[in-house]
C-alpha cells in the first residue's frame, strides 16, 4: 500500500520528482505517485506545494505537470559575474540610442536586483542603482521577472500584502494580478512613478539559453518627458538589445 509523505522524506520526495520531471518532461499525478510511492492524493498535495513556488506547473489543458520557471532557473541562470560583463556593452550602446537611463535587473525572491547600469547623460537623468534592491512590484523590470511566474508563487512572496512607495505605488495583491495578467499579454512592463513617484520606466525580460527569464532590461527617465506613448515607442530598441544580450548568451555557452 502506497505510504503518506511524512517531514522526514518530503524534501527527497521534491528533489526525486524534480529528477523525474527532468528526465520525462511531464508526468500525471498518477505517474509520480507510482514512482514515489505514495498516494495519488498525496502525490498531488507534493506537485501543488511546489507550483506554489514556481518549481512545477500544469500543462495548459492537461493533466500533465512540468517544470516550472524556478526548476528551469537552477543551474541554468548565469551569475551575476558573467551576465553583468556579457550584457553591459549593449546597455552602453542602448543608453546610447537613447539618451535616457537602462538598468539590467534580476530577480532575488520578493526583490529586484539592480545588476547593472549605464547612466544617461542628459541634464535631468535618473541615476543608475547597480547593487540597490527594491520590492520587485514596484519596477518595471522587477514586474517583467514576476509575469513569468504563477501568480500562486507571488502570492507566497508577498503573503503580507504590498507596502506603497508612492501613490502610484499597486495598491494590493489583486492590482498586482491584474498587473502582471497584462505584462504578460502585451510583452513589456510599466512603472508609472510607483517606487519613486517622477520616475517611469519600461521593461522586458531577457531569457537565456534554456527559455527561461534570466533577467530583465529597463529603460527609465524622468515623468517630466516620458509619456506612456514613448516608453512604449521604445520597445523595438529594448527587444533589439534584448535579443543581442541572448545571442551572446548562447555564444558564451557554446564556447
Amino acid at each position: 500500500m502506497p505510504k503518506e509523505l511524512g517531514t522526514n522524506d518530503a524534501v527527497s520526495k521534491t528533489l526525486r520528482t524534480l529528477l523525474m520531471l527532468t528526465a520525462h518532461d511531464s508526468l500525471r499525478v498518477t505517474d509520480l505517485a507510482r514512482e514515489l510511492g505514495v498516494a495519488v492524493s498525496t502525490a498531488h498535495r507534493l506537485l501543488h506545494i511546489m507550483g506554489l513556488h514556481g518549481f512545477v506547473e500544469q500543462e495548459e489543458g492537461s493533466r500533465r505537470y512540468r517544470l516550472g520557471p524556478a526548476a528551469l532557473n537552477i543551474g541554468r541562470r548565469p551569475a551575476g559575474r558573467e551576465l553583468a560583463p556579457t550584457a553591459h556593452p549593449h546597455l552602453v550602446r542602448l543608453s546610447a540610442d537613447l539618451g535616457e537611463t537602462v538598468n539590467l535587473l534580476v530577480l532575488d525572491g520578493s526583490e529586484a536586483v539592480f545588476l547593472d547600469g549605464v547612466e544617461s547623460r542628459q541634464l535631468v537623468r535618473v541615476a543608475t542603482r547597480t547593487g540597490a534592491r527594491i520590492p520587485a512590484y514596484e519596477s518595471a523590470g522587477g514586474k517583467a521577472l514576476l509575469a513569468q511566474l504563477p501568480f500562486a508563487a507571488v502570492r507566497s512572496m508577498y503573503a503580507g500584502g504590498l507596502i506603497r512607495a508612492t501613490r502610484y505605488t499597486l495598491p494590493d495583491l489583486d492590482g498586482l494580478k491584474r498587473d502582471l495578467a497584462l505584462t504578460r499579454e502585451r510583452g513589456y512592463a510599466l512603472n508609472l512613478g510607483e517606487h519613486v513617484a517622477e520616475i517611469r520606466a519600461i521593461g522586458i525580460a531577457v531569457r537565456g539559453t534554456q527559455g527561461a527569464p534570466v533577467a530583465a532590461l529597463t529603460a527609465a527617465g524622468p515623468s517630466s518627458r516620458w509619456e506612456r506613448e514613448r516608453l512604449v515607442a521604445l520597445l523595438p530598441k529594448l527587444r533589439e538589445t534584448a535579443d543581442a544580450i541572448e545571442r551572446d548568451l548562447r555564444e558564451d555557452t557554446d564556447h
